[in-house]
């Protein structure tokens, strides 16, 4: 799993998953899930992350584990510790 911030568009991107998207729910306001062929979840994608996270964003995390903050260029990636 990898989790990215991409400031440009102020959106938290979740990638559970690489693979071909067969079909994408919007199952809330302004966040869309990416499924494959199978139903199985790619990409959760969490536009205006900056409403509704604030200061979270800069640290996250995820059941017990903890995220690294990481830059490259305008987009966040947190990694596990």
């Amino acid at each position: 799993m990898k989790i990215t911030y991409d400031s440009a568009v102020d959106a938290v991107n979740i990638i559970f998953k690489k693979g071909k998207v067969f079909k994408t729910l919007e199952v809330a306001k302004e966040m869309f899930l990416d499924l494959d062929k199978n139903g199985k979840p790619l990409y959760l994608e969490i536009i205006g992350a900056r409403e509704k996270f604030g200061k979270e964003l800069n640290t996250a995390t995820f059941e017990n584990f903890s995220f690294n903050n990481v830059f490259t260029g305008d987009k966040r990636v947190m990694t596990f510790n």
